[in-house]
């Protein structure tokens, strides 16, 4: 660093002049520094101008102009009767200026901006030379700071006023804030702020012998909306207030010895945490909940809407409480209570439901246990009633203590096995033995709101297994309906509750009663016996995108006749037409046929159409006819529109 001393005498004046070429002081760095001293008119006080071209500190650039029209040092110390300041980044106007004026105090000088809106007071006291500084606002307009200084913040929007005070004193920074009409944002949306009124206390320092700075901050927020990643936090109905209190460790870290959350009542937490600072962020090193209480609705509607919404859980209704504690360390969670009562979670989806939970989940250590009760659960429109859920585990291992009964219609869904492993990374692995205890088909399709049918269904699942959003079923269902057989298996679930749910599976029907069938889903009265296949069923969000299907007749069947309706409509799904004309159509009500099948291979949004076999004029038969009066089913569109199959099936289903 290269320091110039010049002094101009003349016969009635001098002027003294300082200049530093590249140089730094702590955490400020410039290029160049000069300070010039002129003696005042007619013996009066001196002016000075002090210059800080290139400086940067804190990340912020540019150059620093003060000028001083009255002022000079006393006992070594500065002051300014009457001056100005400017901050310019090389455009034709400053970024931030202001006046200097001369407070009542000697050894001190004072700074204004925004008309006065804020108004700093830095002061040398002459006795010991400690730095006092007090900051005042009144209704200071935040868009009035510099955009380098908002930016350094990272926020791309700072709007609002402010009143209040900060001091500085014997090393300690206290004040009080209250911000109005607070709006901000950063560019990546991840926080944003509109409308916020609050009141802000706080006090920092002195330093100890440890070098940390301990710390006491307290917040009521009354009016406002405020958005932190995923959480969205509506205008409070009471405010709410945090308080903490800890130590600053500069460059490791932060304790907060003690902290209180309350959001008028609907939540309310308090305890203590410790985070250590990182090179590129902060991370949680300990956090204990001594208390926890959480009031439904309210609470899930201003906390938990946000970020379940990410997992596609949003529009919960809930209700109830939870209550519990909490403590968490090194990176893993070492105890937890929590109690529940009355607690009812409804998806706006209508995929669950539960109601009535009351119970707790407690973990200590490795160990933990659960019990629950609940009065009624629904899954997918399917209600089973009252059930219990015992559950204990170590090390990260958690298994049914006895099996899980849910009991559904006049029968059960009961699993024998249940395993949770959440000791490896990633998501939890789940393992079950399940099986069905025989359901009344007629009861189930009724409340699925499907076309009524008898029958039974049950089923064994061996092996379930759950990895991540993936649900895989060793074993497979039966379903005794309709006088014959519907097995499912291999059948995996992806994303069962979340976006853009996935099936896959294979299904196979053996010898089911037509007659049975076709009146069950108004199809037109048909007789016979049907087998055949879905393979390599796809769905997605519950709607084929994919299969290999086939149905057809069975030689063997003792009567198998159609009628007039179940021709027209195997006419339109096929893409053909019965081979007797309209006339001769409309005299008999019903015709013998040898076999009828229909095949749909779907890839790609196309339905690539087959029959039960080939015919030498070209097309394919639906239906074969025989006897007397022959009638047959000729199809002759290879390629149909998938959307257009869903809508002939819809449209046969709501003929009358």
């Amino acid at each position: 660093m290269l320091v110039l001393l010049a002094f101009d005498a003349g016969a009635a004046e001098g002027r003294l002049s300082i200049e530093s070429g590249p140089g730094f002081a702590g955490p400020v760095a410039w290029q160049l520094a000069r300070l010039s001293l002129s003696p005042g008119a007619s013996g009066g006080p001196p002016d000075w101008q002090a210059r800080v071209e290139g400086f940067e500190a804190a990340g912020l650039q540019g150059d620093l102009v003060v000028e001083c029209a009255a002022g000079g040092l006393r006992e070594g110390r500065p002051w300014c009767g009457e001056g100005r300041f400017e901050w310019r980044q090389g455009g034709p106007e400053p970024v931030l200026s202001g006046q200097l004026f001369q407070p009542d105090a000697d050894g001190s000088f004072g700074l204004r901006l925004a008309e006065g809106a804020l108004e700093l007071v830095i002061e040398w006291p002459a006795d010991d030379g400690a730095l006092t500084a007090e900051a005042r606002l009144d209704a200071f307009a935040l868009s009035e700071l510099p955009e380098a200084l908002i930016r350094r913040a990272g926020l791309s929007v700072l709007e609002g006023r402010v009143d209040g005070r900060l001091q500085w004193r014997d090393g300690r920074l206290s004040g009080e804030l209250g911000p109005a009409g607070l709006s901000l944002d950063r560019p990546d949306g991840l926080l944003a702020a509109a409308g916020v009124a609050a009141s802000i206390e706080l006090q920092l320092g002195p330093a100890g012998a440890d070098g940390a700075w301990p710390f006491a901050v307290s917040l009521a927020q009354g009016e406002g909306e405020l958005l932190a990643g995923p959480v969205y936090l509506p205008p409070p109905e009471a405010p709410l207030t945090i308080a903490a209190s800890g130590s600053y460790r500069p460059g490791d870290g932060l304790d907060v010895d003690a902290f209180t959350l309350d959001d008028g009542g609907l939540l309310a937490l308090a305890g203590e945490l410790s985070l250590l600072s990182g090179p590129d962020a902060w991370a949680l090193e300990s956090l204990r909940l001594d208390s926890l209480d959480v009031q439904l609705p309210g609470a899930w509607t201003r906390w938990g809407e946000g970020p379940a919404g990410a997992f596609g859980l949003g529009g919960l209704e809930t209700a109830g409480r939870i209550e519990g504690e909490l403590l968490w360390e090194q990176g893993a969670l070492a105890s937890l209570r929590l109690g529940l009562d009355e607690l009812v979670v409804s998806d706006a989806r209508d995929r669950f439901a539960f109601e009535g939970i009351d119970g707790q989940v407690v973990r200590d250590g490795a160990e933990g246990r659960i019990a629950l009760d609940w009065s009624a659960l629904e899954l997918f429109r399917l209600g089973f009633g009252p059930s219990s859920l015992r559950a204990e585990g170590e090390a990260g291992r958690w298994r049914l203590r006895e099996p899980l009964a849910l009991p559904l219609l006049d029968g059960a869904v009961i699993f024998d096995r249940l395993e949770l492993d959440e000791s490896g990374e990633g998501a939890p692995a789940v393992a079950l033995d399940a099986r069905i205890e025989p359901l009344d088909l007629s009861e189930l399709t009724r409340m699925l709101g499907l076309p009524e049918f008898g029958g039974s269904l049950s089923g064994r699942f061996p092996g379930v297994e759950l990895e991540g959003e993936r649900l895989a079923f060793t074993g497979g269902i039966d379903v005794n309906a309709f006088d014959g057989r519907i097995a499912l298996t291999d059948l995996v679930i992806e994303r069962p509750f979340g976006s853009l749910p996935a099936l896959a599976a294979q299904v196979e029907f053996d010898r089911l009663d037509l007659e049975a069938l076709t009146g069950a889903f108004n199809f037109g009265h048909m007789e016979g016996e049907m087998s055949g296949w879905m393979r390599d069923l796809r769905l997605l969000d519950w709607q084929p995108v994919a299969m290999d299907a086939r149905v057809f007749t069975h030689d063997d069947a003792p009567s198998r006749r159609i009628g007039q309706r179940a021709v027209e409509n195997l006419s339109r799904l096929g893409g053909g037409a019965a081979a007797l004309s309209a006339p001769l159509l409309g005299l008999f009500e019903e015709f013998p046929y040898r076999r009828a099948g229909l095949a749909c291979r779907l890839d790609r949004n196309i339905c690539h159409m087959d029959g039960v076999a080939p015919r030498e004029g070209g097309g394919f038969y639906i239906v074969e006819g025989r006897g007397l009066p022959r009638l047959d089913v000729i199809g002759h569109r290879r390629l149909v529109d998938w959307p257009r199959v869903v809508a002939q099936l819809a449209a046969i289903a709501r003929q009358e």
